[in-house]
């Protein structure tokens, strides 16, 4: 029977093709190195696959967070400050980027994580428009719509980053968090969470804290946006309020039904789908939408369960062919 979590299966095989496909992944800006738009197409991808994953980790438990573009935006602003006005270097306002995300998650979470389904789901779309509306209102700390420019490339060992070094590093730090939460979902935290799914009043009866759990879930997921958001904002130099909204919550949402919640492999490839469109598409601004969702709106109708789903399907039907008893 095929697993409905990894498209790539714990055998030395799975393991060896996730190895090859980050090698190559790794190795784009040697044959792209003249390519700046295409390199920048990959950073775009890196940083929503960073996005997505924080936003499975909330699937995961049954919860829709659409305060993920604030929380995002928590980590790009912190990081900004940090280095522009502070003048720390790029590596300490990274660490506390994610930092300050999680812990606006860790003190809303004893309160929004007793809520569940559309009520919580409501509630993180208030306080990420709160956020929101901070960035644009405290002008003279955030920049107001005016946006936050001039914020410090990222140096690393006293060396500045261009295009090639921002791509190896915002693609590292996906494949890093790939493969973390890869492991965390085949232990404990993919144990807990189904088990959740399954019959929550009986696994809290054995002892177990539904809520505490849900909340450092939560703590970890806004962590890995604000991570996120740190690296697009010294990755743009600028940023605004219009970056970190509504939309990118859906978006990060719309790639996991793409892809499919329970299958981390097909999430990434979703963001290889549909992060490049809006990209490609620039010279037809007027088009852009509208191309956007005619793509988005076959791609569910023909995969309602997602990449996932199609490659169960695909690899049923090849069974018999295999010689399968």
């Amino acid at each position: 029977m095929s697993s409905p979590y990894l498209l790539s299966s714990g055998s030395r095989l799975g393991r060896v093709s996730e190895c090859v496909v980050a090698a190559v992944l790794l190795a784009w800006p040697l044959v792209l190195h003249d390519s700046k738009f295409l390199l920048h197409v990959g950073v775009m991808i890196a940083l929503y696959a960073i996005i997505a994953m924080s936003m499975n980790l909330m699937l995961r438990i049954g919860q829709l967070s659409l305060a993920h573009g604030a929380l995002y935006g928590v980590g790009a602003y912190t990081s900004a400050i940090l280095t522009r006005d502070l003048g720390l270097a790029f590596p300490w306002a990274f660490a506390l980027s994610g930092l300050a995300s999680g812990a606006v998650a860790l003190i809303t979470g004893p309160i929004f994580m007793r809520l569940k389904g559309v009520h919580f789901a409501l509630l993180t779309f208030a306080f990420g428009e709160v956020i929101v509306l901070c960035f644009v209102e405290f002008v003279d700390l955030f920049g107001g719509n005016s946006g936050f420019g001039q914020i410090p490339p990222i140096r690393l060992f006293g060396q500045e980053l261009g295009k090639q070094g921002c791509y190896l590093l915002a693609m590292s730090l996906a494949i890093a968090c790939y493969w973390v939460l890869k492991a965390l979902y085949r232990r404990e935290l993919g144990i807990f969470s189904s088990a959740l799914h399954q019959d929550e009043v009986l696994v809290t009866a054995c002892g177990f804290e539904a809520l505490r759990f849900r909340i450092a879930v939560f703590g970890l997921s806004a962590a890995l946006a604000g991570w996120a958001g740190s690296l697009f904002a010294h990755y743009q130099g600028y940023i605004s309020p219009d970056s970190f909204g509504f939309w990118t919550a859906v978006n990060a949402l719309i790639i996991n039904v793409l892809g499919g919640v329970s299958a981390l492999a097909a999430v990434i490839i979703a963001c290889f789908v549909l992060i490049p469109l809006p990209e490609f598409l620039r010279d037809m601004q007027q088009y852009q939408r509208l191309f956007y969702g005619l793509v988005l709106i076959a791609l569910l109708c023909f995969m309602p369960k997602g990449i996932a789903g199609l490659w169960t399907r695909l690899t049923r039907r090849a069974k018999p062919e295999g010689g399968a008893s």
